[in-house]
């Protein structure tokens, strides 16, 4: 297996069809979406901007729809929902279409949105992640990150699954080995390290400090989110 990380979107060059791609935001794109479709949403469609979320919701019944995202880690004016995953229960998503639109999540998935398989991956379903793409030659975790700079919570997500998959066949990108290296020296502290990052500290200013220790209970939520023409849900979905 080759096994490659993109630290952050703009990095993300691997495309090939046979390429297996996990989107990684821990917090909290890809747990909140994870969280959406454990709660019965029947898919989630990733977006860019708000003015293309607010169109898309236009066919749809009022009843049937859910805006949901941030600006700023804000819920945005108008939407339904934020990017908590907290907000994202069975009895708010059951049955619901979910338009959703984040800062750093949702633009990591559109970096990917031309990749061959695109599954989006967290410490919430970290081992069904694995278990999902270890059928592919090749792995790509891309990094959601922060504002176009790195974040120390996906990479040493991106490390672990890295660290999981890797065999001693495996081949890894200098990316793969450092975001390896990363989860191993996190690991025996892993929660207490990354309620410290930058990005943890300014959700938890924000209020936001029960988001991060849901981001952080790893496999509570074993579902693996598919990209799939445009839009995202369980891969047992589409068989």
């Amino acid at each position: 297996m080759r096994i490659s990380v993109a630290p952050v979107p703009q990095e993300f060059t691997d495309d090939d069809a046979d390429t297996g791609v996990v989107v990684v935001d821990v917090f909290r794109a890809s747990t909140t979406i994870a969280a959406a479709l454990a709660g019965g949403a029947r898919f989630v469609l990733p977006v860019a901007d708000v003015e293309q979320a607010m169109r898309l919701a236009e066919p749809y019944a009022e009843n049937e729809v859910l805006l949901g995202g941030e600006r700023e880690c804000r819920r945005i004016d108008g939407f339904h929902l934020g990017n908590s995953p907290r907000e994202y229960t069975r009895e708010t998503v059951a049955g619901k279409v979910v338009i959703f639109t984040t800062t750093n999540g949702t633009q990591a998935l559109a970096a990917a949105e031309d990749a061959g398989a695109v599954f989006v991956g967290s410490f919430v379903n970290f081992s069904a992640v694995v278990e999902a793409v270890a059928g592919f030659d090749a792995v790509t975790i891309l990094c959601a990150g922060n504002n176009g700079r790195l974040s120390l919570e996906d990479f040493a997500c991106a490390g672990g699954l890295v660290g999981r998959l890797a065999k001693r066949t495996s081949q890894l990108d200098d990316a793969a080995m450092a975001a390896r290296a990363a989860y191993k020296d996190l690991k025996e502290d892993l929660h207490r390290s990354l309620m410290s990052t930058e990005h943890a500290h300014r959700l938890a200013d924000l209020g936001f400090r029960a988001d991060l220790e849901f981001a952080l209970k790893v496999d509570s939520i074993p579902v693996v989110p598919r990209l799939h023409d445009g839009r995202i849900e369980p891969p047992e979905n589409r068989k």
